[in-house]
């Protein structure tokens, strides 16, 4: 299977991150590590140096008539030195000549290269050193007789033959062995991925019911959570999208129809010749175009509402105030119907909200409270602050409503099976929007003494 570009871009990416990560080891392990060890050893081939100068030394004082090279206790001593610490020692006289040494043949050519390099004084002698931790030292001393004469010491290699290209050699097969662990991360990551992708386009053909199946607890299985959360709104959005179409289109065929009515009787009229009739239809003909009118306005308004196009205007504001206000408006209707209406507003500014959306949303519920409560009902609001929120309640004695109607009481055009009452059922949908754009909360229930609209609203404007 040809692998994706996403997963070509991990493998990559990580290839890049892991050979910069190993360049910066290996030139820490080059400036520390290495340095250390080098050191270490240098300092240990110094201890060594000074203790065959001093046996060397001891065992020429011992036997100053003794030519060196019959001194058989000088010779074992280098003998048995040079196998033990695997080092070429050996004396030499001014003229080149080597009385003593520890090994076979000549000695090593690349000596003389060594000499030539820089070396470390330590005063009684000359420490020489080159890569791979061969170290060759030259120490000075009074052979008998006065003669001068030196003691070389060829320290053999003292670690790998090269331990920087073993470390590195190392690095790059943990690099590979890394790599090839990764092919399987990155597919898995892929492969999820994918998944999302296919999930996306199913939904772009129109299945609205499939959901993606990516589990855990990582940013891909929070984005598969997201992407359904999503699905499931915009699947309810085009449900109810297709809803509303439905009931606009059942809602304006009412008025339309009465107005095609009024003008078949007006034909008719016309015909008779009697012209008594003609105002009363035209009355009738335009309340019917006023309640159109107001109709596609509460639609419009909704729309507007769920695209946010226009913007609340935060202000300070009294709530008491304006529900007091809203109150005396309806007047005429509740001394109409001769209902109780009780009010408990406790307020603590400041609250801050939009004042026009806050009137609407407020004249919405309390119209619908007057309107559904029968003759002689109740209507109590209550208002108190809680913890930075307002608390606004309003109950009106109403029949208990079943559980559907109080989850869909918010929703355009729905009305209650037991309500009669004329209205294009987008007031409280309305409501709703403006409450929730406010950073706030609305929700009906059946209470004791009817029913009760509980609206939670914050007094500081919600952020964004």
């Amino acid at each position: 299977m040809k692998p994706g570009k996403l997963y070509i871009k991990i493998f990559l990416s990580f290839l890049a991150v892991l050979l910069i990560t190993e360049i910066i080891i290996f030139a820490l392990f080059l400036l520390f590590p290495g340095r250390y060890f080098r050191d270490r050893i240098e300092h240990y081939n110094k201890a060594k140096v000074l203790i065959v100068k001093e046996v060397v030394e001891d065992m020429i004082r011992s036997a100053p008539t003794t030519d060196l090279s019959k001194n058989k206790q000088l010779r074992d001593f280098i003998l048995d030195f040079g196998q033990i610490l695997g080092a070429k020692v050996w004396l030499q006289n001014i003229d080149g000549t080597l009385p003593v040494k520890s090994f076979r043949g000549g000695i090593p050519e690349f000596v003389e290269e060594l000499k030539k390099r820089r070396s470390r004084d330590y005063g009684s002698f000359k420490l020489y050193n080159r890569r791979h931790f061969d170290f060759y030292s030259v120490i000075p001393i009074a052979f008998p007789e006065g003669e001068k004469g030196s003691i070389h010491i060829l320290f053999g290699r003292q670690g790998p033959p090269r331990p920087e290209g073993y470390f590195a050699l190392g690095l790059a097969i943990i690099g590979l062995i890394i790599a090839l662990l990764i092919i399987p991360v990155s597919r898995y990551i892929t492969k999820r991925v994918k998944q999302l992708r296919q999930s996306a386009l199913r939904i772009a053909g129109g299945d609205l019911s499939h959901r993606v199946t990516i589990k855990g607890k990582d940013e891909i299985g929070e984005l598969a959570g997201s992407f359904n959360r999503m699905t499931d709104k915009l699947e309810r959005m085009i449900i109810s999208g297709k809803e509303l179409t439905a009931n606009v289109s059942h809602e304006l065929r009412t008025p339309l129809t009465r107005i095609r009515i009024a003008e078949e009787l007006l034909r008719e009229k016309i015909e008779q010749g009697n012209f008594k009739e003609y105002l009363r239809h035209l009355d009738d003909i335009r309340e019917d175009i006023s309640e159109l009118d107001s109709l596609i306005g509460r639609i419009l308004k909704l729309s507007k509402l769920d695209i946010h196009e226009s913007p609340l205007k935060f202000e300070t504001l009294n709530p008491s105030d304006l529900i007091n206000d809203l109150l005396e408006r309806l007047k005429p209707v509740i001394e109409r119907k001769d209902l109780h209406v009780k009010t408990d507003l406790s307020f603590h500014p400041p609250f801050m909200g939009d004042r026009e959306a806050l009137r609407t949303a407020f004249l919405n519920i309390l119209d619908n409270a007057a309107k559904f409560t029968p003759e002689k009902g109740d209507v109590v609001v209550k208002m108190h602050c809680e913890q930075g929120f307002l608390k606004i309640r309003v109950t009106n004695s109403f029949e208990e409503l079943a559980e559907e109607d109080l989850s869909r009481i918010f929703d355009p055009f729905h009305r209650a099976e037991r309500s009669n009452a004329a209205g294009s059922g987008l007031g409280l949908a309305i409501t709703k929007k403006m409450i929730e754009r406010h950073g706030g909360n609305i929700k009906a229930v059946n209470s004791p003494a009817g029913l009760e609209i509980r609206m939670r609203l914050p007094a500081e404007p919600p952020e964004g």
